[in-house]
């Protein structure tokens, strides 16, 4: 089991944080318009929810959400897009399963493990 000098390097750690306190932030967030990208075309059940998402969510945040439809390669395109897109919270793929399944059945460039990683 546990030692007595585990818990004292327990303790000891839990202090420690406690003593540095919260993370520094980086600023207000949002503080631009938030992108939400579709990989469907205009019409579909993604685009609508992602629209009144971003209609209701616009007046809670304060600043205008965006709904970018990026259709084709069955979802590959707009996949790429936000994986190549910096990881700093404003670009946001609005997917259904279907495609974020598609990688596993298919061969494409695009690996998702490797470019949505929370490291």
């Amino acid at each position: 089991m546990f030692t007595l000098r585990t818990w004292t390097a327990l303790a000891l750690a839990a202090m420690l944080a406690l003593l540095l306190g919260e993370a520094r932030s980086q600023g207000a967030w949002p503080s631009r318009p938030i992108k939400f990208v579709v990989p469907l075309p205009p019409g579909g059940s993604p685009d609508y929810l992602s629209r009144l998402l971003a209609e209701r969510l616009q007046s809670v945040l304060g600043h205008p959400l965006v709904v970018e439809n990026k259709p084709g390669a069955g979802g590959n395109i707009a996949r790429e897009f936000v994986a190549k897109a910096p990881a700093d919270g404003y670009t946001i793929l609005m997917s259904e399963s279907s495609h974020v399944m598609t990688r596993s059945r298919t061969s494409s460039r695009f690996r998702s493990r490797r470019r949505f990683r929370s490291d």
